[in-house]
């Protein structure tokens, strides 16, 4: 009993020497401070001498204790918010959008696109385009004339034709009207080649177009504004000059 006690009491022993002359590991590890941080200044402490700091800029001073604490860095107010409220500078853009066939649906993009644009005006512009393409005999010297050369058709089992009665083609006779000038052509070559004078007449059809022109200013929240979705249909966004708008207002 006496040896076990003996040799705890040199394990012990040991023990306390070991952690005596063994090295001590840090386990926490302090980050460093970060670079930003704001520096707190004592501006004067009880029985300290004030020192007044050359800065003029306005500082923000609290107390702890007995001290005045000021934190430093915290300059006047600048104002950049203001200024760069008032430096923004208005950009305007002028476009032309078009061109519309569809009064109604130009009148309805007009009253959409009104709370993003300016100066919105709308411009008329007449065009013509081909319409049809009329096979005919040219018209004869009369009426008696234009039924003898038809009776000379049906003849020929040519049946789908009439006589015009008024106007400018008076005794003249129609022999269809078409869409495509290759079927135009196609009857023209099969009445010629039975021995009559046909020919090929373009009707012309006219018709109104529209454009919209209007300004974006960037101040007035225009800068957002697209007209992509309206792009369809041969409608196009042109870019123009705003000067001619500008003379115009003068």
């Amino acid at each position: 009993m006496r040896i076990l006690l003996i040799f705890i009491v040199l394990l012990n022993l040991l023990y306390a020497g070991w952690e005596y002359i063994s090295p001590t590991i840090a386990t926490d590890v302090i980050p460093p401070m970060a670079s930003d941080l704001r520096v707190l200044e004592l501006l004067h402490e009880p029985g300290s001498t004030d020192l007044q700091s050359p800065d003029t800029g306005q500082r923000d001073v609290v107390a702890v204790g007995d001290a005045e604490i000021q934190l430093s860095e915290v300059g006047p107010s600048s104002g950049t918010d203001h200024e760069n409220d008032a430096n923004l500078v208005s950009t305007v853009s002028c476009y032309t959008l078009g061109p519309f066939r569809d009064e109604s649906i130009m009148q309805q993009l007009q009253e959409s696109i009104a709370e993003y644009v300016t100066n919105v005006s709308v411009r008329k512009r007449q065009e013509s385009e081909k319409y049809r393409y009329w096979v005919y005999i040219p018209a004869l010297s009369g009426r008696k004339q234009a039924k003898l050369v038809a009776r000379k058709l049906r003849e020929k089992e040519i049946n789908d034709f009439y006589i015009v009665l008024s106007g400018a083609a008076k005794n003249s006779i129609s022999l269809g009207h078409y869409r495509e000038p290759k079927h135009a052509n196609r009857r023209v070559k099969r009445v010629k080649k039975l021995g009559f004078k046909a020919e090929i007449k373009v009707i012309y059809r006219e018709y109104d177009i529209y454009w919209l022109d209007y300004k974006i200013d960037t101040i007035s929240g225009g800068a957002g504004f697209s007209v992509d979705e309206y792009l369809s249909g041969g409608v196009s966004q042109i870019i123009r000059d705003c000067k001619a708008d500008n003379e115009l207002s003068d």
